[in-house]
């Protein structure tokens, strides 16, 4: 463009200093003659070379029109594209910040969650490790209240008229009693003494503490001439039924699991055996045989109390559970129960069946015939566990 100013700027020069010439050759009075050929040559050359240069100028500047305009026209696609990126960019962003967004609150969420979860955790781990506390403070409860009521009640056993035995606490043992062996409670039987020790178990395996204490029992009165070989062992009833086995035979010495509301049949068995006119000249093995005897009779009770017991639980649950159902419907089946008549159990039946073993043998066979509808191989696995727990 410079270029094209010059080439420009010359041929008006030119065309001014032609002018100039043109009127230097009209005739002026007697001005001297002065040859401008050259000169004017030379110029007309230097014209003919300005116009030459401003054509080739006048291309150029053409091509870089076209140029500017295609660059231009490259630029505002560019700028178009630019814009559109710009938009796609923008749009790009605030997706990823939509998304940063979303993905924060889902980390909230998760935070949340695993806060709950964490606080849920804890709140059952607290209720179990409460809930078990709880348990093993009624455990200990139980085991303390059940070791003071044994103690009670055999003392107050001992007492009754028609039992009337000498007995001995663990603080006031007899004086020819090895110390070693502090049980909770003694009675003087056929001049020897008759154990009875309150267990208090802590364990976690009630069966475990049992054969325990029997072992470690019978190391400690083991060849005591003192020591009658039948040995009681007093657990809470409740406890009867965790036990898979209640009768120990354990170097020449016969321990028994029994309950608390075993110890007075127990006893009065006893006071007959003391008391019986031939007591003295009974044949050892038939005085074995009979204290065997007593001895499981008083662990069939002791069982029989457990099941009755817990029997009785699972019936009160059943009741309980069947308060909870559809109001209407405990409502109804309330009513209907008031109106059933109480079963009466006829007195001459019962009379019949206590006073004859023959009728209650008859009687369980009725029930085990083959109408009944427990079937035999059932009857059977039910009499080898009831063998299996007074073993």
């Amino acid at each position: 463009m410079n270029t094209a100013l010059i080439a420009i700027g010359v041929v008006c020069a030119i065309g001014i200093f032609a002018n100039l010439l043109m009127q230097m050759r009209k005739p002026q009075g007697a001005l001297p003659q002065i040859d401008l050929s050259k000169d004017i040559t030379r110029l007309e050359k230097e014209l003919g070379n300005a116009k030459q240069e401003l054509a080739e100028n006048s291309g150029k500047s053409k091509r870089l029109f076209i140029e500017l305009e295609q660059t231009k026209a490259k630029l505002d696609a560019v700028e178009r594209e630019r814009d559109n990126a710009q938009k796609t960019l923008t749009k790009a962003e605030a997706k990823r910040e939509d998304q940063e967004k979303e993905h924060a609150r889902g980390l909230e969420k998760i935070d949340a969650a695993e806060r709950a979860l964490k606080e849920e955790r804890q709140r059952v781990l607290e209720s179990e490790v409460k809930a078990k506390q709880k348990e093993e403070e009624e455990r200990d409860r139980l085991w303390n209240d059940h070791e003071n009521a044994v103690i009670a009640t055999l003392t107050d056993l001992c007492k009754l008229p028609h039992l009337q035995f000498t007995s001995y606490s663990n603080n006031n043992l007899p004086d020819d009693f090895d110390g070693s062996l502090k049980p909770d409670f003694l009675i003087e039987f056929l001049d020897q003494y008759v154990i009875f020790d309150a267990k208090a178990s802590k364990a976690q395996s009630l069966q475990t503490y049992i054969d325990d204490a029997v072992k470690k029992t019978a190391d400690k009165v083991r060849k005591n001439a003192k020591i009658y070989p039948h040995i009681f062992l007093v657990v809470p009833t409740e406890a009867i039924g965790e036990l898979k086995k209640l009768i120990y035979a354990k170097d020449e010495y016969y321990f028994y699991i029994v309950s608390r509301e075993a110890l007075a049949p127990i006893l009065s068995s006893l006071r007959r055996i003391s008391t019986y006119e031939l007591a003295e000249t009974l044949d050892p093995q038939k005085r074995e045989n009979i204290i065997n005897m007593i001895a499981e009779l008083a662990a069939h009770i002791s069982y029989r109390n457990a099941h009755e017991i817990l029997l009785t639980k699972m019936g009160a649950v059943t009741l309980e559970r069947v308060a909870q159902i559809d109001p209407e419907i405990a409502s109804d089946v309330e009513q209907k129960k008031n109106e059933k008549k109480i079963s009466q159990l006829a007195p001459s039946e019962i009379k019949r069946l206590a006073t004859s073993l023959s009728e209650q043998n008859l009687e369980m066979q009725q029930l085990t015939s083959p109408k009944a509808a427990i079937r035999k191989k059932h009857l059977q696995n039910v009499e080898d566990v009831i063998t299996q727990k007074l073993l």
